[in-house]
């Protein structure tokens, strides 16, 4: 199963409409997959897969904050597509569920918690970018998605792209790559940005903005929890893919991961960690052409 660009489009409309209806109400996503855990793993001396399988603990920087694809329950357990996917790369490593150690990164700390060592890899909405990919590297991607917003339900001021109308106020998250699209694409945008999506959200539904800009996989998990007072507009823009941020320069690791996220697409997980969680209320992905390794 590969991806196709082309199907990004139908998918976030599918995402937007089908998620509406379908999603209910429910806060919380329960963990698609229990994936196997592979016993006494052997790696290269030397690497980081050899160190995390040696001492048994994957050090994870991700968002506790996006419904779907990666949050803390009301239980305090991270679960989401994304989570999924850590939990199946750790199994593959020898490092059980109960192993993982979770950081909170959002959108201006993600690099930053790899430049300083502590994380082992970042999984949270992470865009591949050149500037990016100047302090860290990736994996993946494992995932092809647009950018669109997210409004008050009914859309009332009619708001089409980030600067239509006229006077519209858009806000996104601190250092996130939506935020470097609006200015470099919709230059005339009224930006406001916060540290996390879900203040967006807040000040979206108190009146201080009147859209969130972000990724369509993250607003459809917003919508999905608040309904009846929020929507997707459906007009996506700005493709971008989502890899598994790691230290620079780390080629085997990102050869492994990419090897892992291939495993992931083809004996079914992604299938069956999408059916459980954003699944609910679209088609299933198919996988993205893996980056080459620098």
């Amino acid at each position: 199963m590969r991806f196709s660009r082309k199907a990004i489009v139908p998918l976030v409309a599918v995402l937007a409409i089908a998620g509406i209806a379908l999603f209910g109400t429910r806060s919380t996503v329960t963990t698609g997959i229990t994936p196997a855990v592979a016993q006494s793993p052997q790696f290269a001396p030397g690497t980081t897969m050899e160190k995390i399988a040696r001492d048994g603990i994957l050090r994870v920087g991700t968002r506790f904050d996006h419904p779907g694809l990666s949050a803390r329950n009301l239980r305090g357990e991270q679960e989401g597509y994304e989570i999924d996917l850590v939990r199946y790369i750790a199994g593959k490593l020898g490092v059980p569920a109960d192993r993982i150690e979770w950081t909170e990164a959002n959108s201006a700390s993600r690099e930053q918690l790899l430049q300083q060592d502590k994380v082992d890899v970042v999984v949270a909405t992470l865009s591949i970018n050149d500037k990016r990919r100047q302090v860290i590297s990736f994996g993946g991607p494992y995932l092809d998605i647009n950018n669109d917003l997210v409004t008050v339900k009914g859309n009332p001021k009619n708001i089409t792209d980030p600067q239509t109308p006229n006077g519209v106020t858009v806000c996104s998250t601190l250092g996130g790559a939506v935020s470097a699209s609006l200015r470099k694409n919709f230059p005339q945008t009224n930006l406001i940005e916060f540290d996390v999506s879900s203040k967006c959200i807040d000040a979206l539904k108190n009146g201080s903005v009147d859209a969130l800009a972000t990724q369509g996989p993250i607003g459809a998990g917003y919508v999905s929890k608040d309904q009846k007072d929020i929507e997707l507009i459906n007009k996506p823009f700005a493709v971008e893919s989502w890899g598994v941020g790691i230290a620079k320069g780390d080629r085997a690791f990102c050869e492994f991961l990419n090897s892992a996220i291939t495993d992931f697409y083809t004996d079914g997980s992604a299938e069956e960690a999408w059916a459980d969680s954003l699944g609910r209320y679209t088609q299933q992905p198919v996988m993205p052409p893996l980056q080459p390794c620098t």
